[in-house]
């Protein structure tokens, strides 16, 4: 179903397509005057309610030679020229040449006029666009021996400097004459008059100009502000690829409406022409290339189909890197092939299209009616540049194209950022969950140490990395002395607090960040010492005997109780053929023996063998 609807708007925008071309062969139509003709009458023409008088049409035309305005004049009057329409590429109508393929030199262009023999308002002539120099002058019908000079752009005489776009000019002259206009063109291959001059009263002509100048700064004003949204949206979320693309497709049509409001030839000068039509080509490529791989990302949001971008953007570079190098003349005589590319590239665009619309991906209807509306304004455009009547589009359009695209892919990226945002939220509560239930199944409730599970763990991971330090590995067991006592006297819930004060003062104590404390089980705690000596772990083991001895604890029921406690060391060399078992063994019985010497007291394995083999002191015997 979607497919077929797909391809019923494939042949749609095909059928319009051929109408565009078809439009550009029609001969143009107006209600002032005949395009049979190379006379015009303006005598009449209501110039006082703001209308234009466009001179297209039949012009008498002489190529190859640049004639005196009174010689041409003198030559029209005896219908002694050739015609040839207006506007149009004098190249197309003149013979061809191979020493000059592309019509270069001089052509001279005629057109009998009657201007109102009084007026009250003032008058102008404009060419909006004359490739590539050129001059205006009136010859008087009743006097063709004289001519005056209405005005000119670009050199016509030494080196070649072209002439501005849309310039304008003051129109004195009444009643019956020949406008002749002289042409030279060396630059481009196409030449002549290229757009349809007119006449209008001056003050709308002005209007005109500072409406457009306006216009055009809003334009570029609004492309720039759009390149920046979208960059910045790149850098916020760099997951979505089509706001990095929106910012190129944005930068390319800013290039674009910078080239034709003509800001390089007012900063630069005529003389910046040539190079600012090759830009402009190559700007057309890049624009075609940058809207394909946005419609990849913009429906798959992603370039999925690599190739086609690839391909494609390949094709654009040899094509710009011609464009930028290659004599300009053959730059301009091979518009067409930019066409075509652009032609193809619409339609990678509609199958890129239809074959979303088939696989139901979320709004590719949205983005591709989007496209329609560039195309349905370059239609337009066609027509108007070809029947005068209406009002240019496509630079409208592809500002609403590329706002609408921005405002639809920024609330994208928005709800993206925000679900990331929600996602980050949940994924730290389940780390914090995953932290939180690590925690209980490896740390002792009642005293917030690792459990003897946990204990089993790092003794294993401390036990692989004991051969890899200089010192080994040193276990510290230590039992709080006559902890039973405190239970049957004061009862459970004080022997619970003094179990909390010990290991309290135990995590408090300046252990170094590898060091493990854990509650063994009962009133036995465990310390394993990574790379450390028994006589260091010695030295950790009385340092703690000594702040238990000196801890007070405040316990339930109102009273105040100090206890001792035991210690067990035993340690283990960096190459030792021991096991953890075997290690925690030897510190259980330095523990036994330290408890049965009398309590608090530190002992190492080896000193608990050696007080084991010598008979015990009479002091000793006392003590127990």
């Amino acid at each position: 179903m979607h497919l077929k609807i797909a391809q019923v708007i494939f042949h749609a925008v095909t059928v319009v397509i051929t109408w565009a071309v078809l439009l550009t062969t029609l001969p143009n139509v107006s209600g002032a005057h005949s395009d049979h003709t190379t006379e015009i009458d303006l005598s009449n023409h209501p110039f006082e309610a703001h209308s234009k008088a466009p001179l297209h049409g039949e012009w008498w035309f002489h190529f190859g030679q640049r004639l005196q305005p009174q010689e041409a004049a003198k030559a029209a009057a005896a219908n002694e020229m050739s015609t040839i329409h207006v506007p149009s590429d004098w190249q197309e109508t003149v013979p061809r040449d191979e020493a000059n393929p592309h019509a270069h030199g001089y052509g001279t262009y005629v057109l009998k006029l009657t201007l109102p023999y009084s007026r009250s308002t003032p008058l102008a002539i404009s060419f909006p666009r004359v490739a590539d120099a050129y001059e205006v002058y009136w010859v008087p019908a009743v006097d063709l021996s004289t001519a005056a000079r209405i005005g000119g752009s670009g050199a016509m005489e030494g080196p070649i400097s072209a002439a501005h776009h849309s310039q304008d000019y003051p129109l004195d002259q009444v009643g019956e004459g020949f406008l002749v206009v002289q042409i030279r063109k060396e630059l481009q291959s196409y030449g002549g008059i290229l757009r349809i001059p007119f006449i209008a009263d001056m003050a709308s002509i002005q209007s005109g100009a500072h409406l457009k100048h306006i216009v055009e700064g809003a334009l570029i004003g609004i492309t720039l502000f759009v390149t920046v949204l979208n960059l910045f949206l790149f850098f916020v979320y760099r997951k979505d690829p089509a706001t990095l693309l929106l910012a190129l497709v944005s930068f390319a049509f800013l290039i674009r409406s910078v080239l034709l409001a003509g800001v390089l030839e007012v900063i630069f000068g005529p003389d910046i022409r040539p190079l600012r039509i090759r830009i402009e080509y190559a700007d057309i490529l890049l624009i075609a290339w940058a809207g394909y791989a946005l419609q990849q990302a913009l429906i798959w949001r992603q370039i999925s189909e690599l190739g086609g971008p690839l391909i494609t953007g390949v094709i654009a570079m040899l094509g710009g890197a011609i464009v930028l190098t290659a004599p300009l003349p053959f730059v301009t005589d091979h518009l067409s092939t930019v066409q075509v590319y652009c032609f193809a590239i619409f339609g990678l665009i509609l199958w890129t299209s239809a074959k979303a619309i088939y696989d139901r991906i979320p709004d590719a209807w949205f983005y591709t009616l989007g496209w329609f509306v560039p195309l349905l304004a370059g239609v337009n455009d066609i027509i108007v540049s070809n029947t005068y009547h209406g009002v240019y589009l496509v630079n409208y359009a592809f500002v609403l194209f590329i706002c609408a695209y921005s405002l639809k892919v920024g609330r994208r990226v928005t709800h993206a950022i925000s679900r990331a945002e929600v996602l980050d939220q949940e994924r730290t509560g389940l780390l914090q969950l995953h932290q939180d239930a690590q925690n209980a199944a490896s740390r002792d409730p009642l005293t917030g140490l690792l459990n003897r599970k946990a204990f089993d763990s790092e003794l294993s991971l401390a036990w692989r990395e004991k051969d890899f330090s200089d010192q080994g590995i040193s276990l510290v067991l230590f039992d709080i002395d006559h902890l039973q006592i405190v239970n049957d006297t004061y009862g459970h819930p004080a022997g619970d607090d003094v179990l909390r004060s010990v290991a309290g003062l135990v995590q408090a104590s300046n252990l170094r960040r590898a060091d493990r404390v854990c509650r063994y089980g009962g009133e036995e705690f465990v310390m394993i010492l990574p790379d450390t000596s028994c006589d260091n772990a010695r030295v950790v083991a009385e340092r703690m005997r000594n702040r238990i001895a000196a801890l007070a604890t405040d316990c339930t029921g109102n009273v105040s109780l100090r206890v001792t406690a035991s210690f067990g060391i035993a340690c283990a060399d960096p190459n030792s053929d021991l096991d953890p078992t075997e290690l925690l063994m030897r510190a259980d019985e330095a523990l036994d023996h330290a408890k049965s010497t009398g309590r608090n007291r530190s002992v190492t394995y080896a000193q608990a063998l050696e007080e084991t083999a010598e008979p015990p002191s009479d002091d000793i015997k006392a003590a127990s």
